[in-house]
């Protein structure tokens, strides 16, 4: 089938569809290895109704060819598009998708730098939950180590939001950890659908210690070291107890865990940050405020006007996409569904340099050689709102 005519996966790129049950035993059987290839998710709303009027926030997959937006640049510039975008000529003059899909690709904060040195998070294992796989996609594939999908996941095509955390935390070129090994289950964080949607966290719970189990049969050099979930939850969620019972498993058992949780002293201090449209994603001059938290820094509301936030990579970010093995899609707005993997594969480069590191001393080092961010409104008013993590700084503090 071609994949141009394939339905849009429409779940949203920044919460998992979710579902519920029992969380399975820790001692289940599992197999490396399993890879399951679930067709594409193409992007074909605008194909499938041209006519309808579907705004300029998701432009991914859009015939755009007999428009004029010559006079559209701000909506270009705040809207998601992909390799598939069919531009037409009239085009703002300062509007160049090319290059922001290329600015995007580069993970940011002097990466490819270390890259380039050697420090790529070769072998270093990082598990990935989240939704379901494009499982052949160039930027991943070929160190796909580890794959299942359990409950709703395992009927679904292949999601905007999995292939592009897996992506960011350890894709080839637009990765932090581009030689980093992927272990991957894709699966569900709640029941039901619309109003009848219940958050669950416990099928989480359980893969967590599914990826617990199976690192205890790897061998050393391929071990898991780290556990990606861009996902979130409050102490009242159904499942909070089951999953944080399974992260405390997990760090017993050296498996450092990251997710959206600022009720975890060693996961509260992270937070993504944004960057100019055509900035270069290495200078601290070209960082913005996360689009998720702007209004609240204006207004004073944001938690980390003290300064003590670690700021990384999250906004205008160019990711692997679902709709073939060589798409790429570009997100201006990412969310900390985008600087949870960031994290987790800057994670990865330090457990090359350091095998022994633990996530504490991880933390420790990036709170030290941080750098200052602050935001000048206007030329008047200046608003910090923390700093930005050095790489390089923080590696060689940790003995790089």
């Amino acid at each position: 089938m071609n994949k141009q005519t394939l339905t849009r996966c429409l779940a949203a790129f920044l919460a998992p569809v979710l579902l519920t049950a029992c969380a399975p035993s820790r001692k289940e059987a599992l197999t490396a290895g399993t890879i399951s290839r679930r067709p594409p998710a193409a992007v074909s709303f605008w194909q499938a109704d041209p006519e309808a009027d579907h705004g300029f926030s998701d432009l991914r997959g859009a015939d755009l060819m007999s428009m004029d937006l010559s006079d559209r640049e701000t909506e270009l510039l705040a809207a998601e598009f992909d390799t598939q975008t069919q531009w037409p000529a009239a085009l703002p003059e300062d509007f160049d998708p090319e290059r922001l899909i290329e600015l995007g690709k580069d993970p940011g904060l002097g990466l490819r730098a270390l890259h380039e040195q050697g420090i790529t998070g070769r072998g270093v294992g990082i598990a990935i939950i989240d939704q379901t796989l494009l499982t052949e996609h160039q930027e991943y594939g070929d160190r796909l180590r580890f794959y299942q999908e359990y409950h709703s996941a395992a009927q679904d095509g292949a999601s905007v939001h999995g292939p592009a955390v897996a992506s960011i935390a350890l894709g080839e070129t637009v990765g932090a950890a581009p030689e980093a090994l992927l272990y991957f289950i894709a699966d569900d964080v709640g029941t039901g659908e619309g109003k009848n949607f219940v958050r669950d966290l416990s099928y989480y719970a359980g893969d967590v210690d599914r990826f617990i189990a199976l690192n205890e049969t790897l061998p050393e050099e391929e071990k898991i070291r780290v556990i990606s979930m861009s996902v979130g939850w409050m102490p009242e969620d159904r499942g909070a107890e089951a999953m944080e019972a399974a992260i405390a498993r997990a760090r017993a058992a050296g498996i450092a865990v990251v997710c959206v949780n600022s009720q975890d002293p060693l996961l509260e201090p992270w937070m993504g940050m944004g960057r100019t449209p055509y900035g270069d994603p290495g200078r601290l001059e070209d960082c913005r405020p996360g689009a998720f938290w702007e209004e609240q820094l204006y207004s004073g509301e944001y938690r980390g006007a003290d300064g003590s936030l670690l700021l990384v990579p999250m906004d205008r970010r160019t990711a692997a996409s679902p709709a073939g093995p060589e798409e790429y899609a570009y997100f201006p707005e990412g969310g900390m569904s985008w600087a949870v993997p960031w994290v987790a594969g800057l994670y990865a480069l330090a457990c090359q340099v350091k095998p022994e590191v633990t996530f504490e001393e991880f933390l420790a080092a990036a709170q030290a050689t941080a750098h200052p961010v602050s935001i000048w409104k206007d030329e008047r008013t200046e608003y910090p709102c923390g700093k930005a993590v050095d790489p390089a700084a923080l590696l060689e503090r940790l003995g790089a």
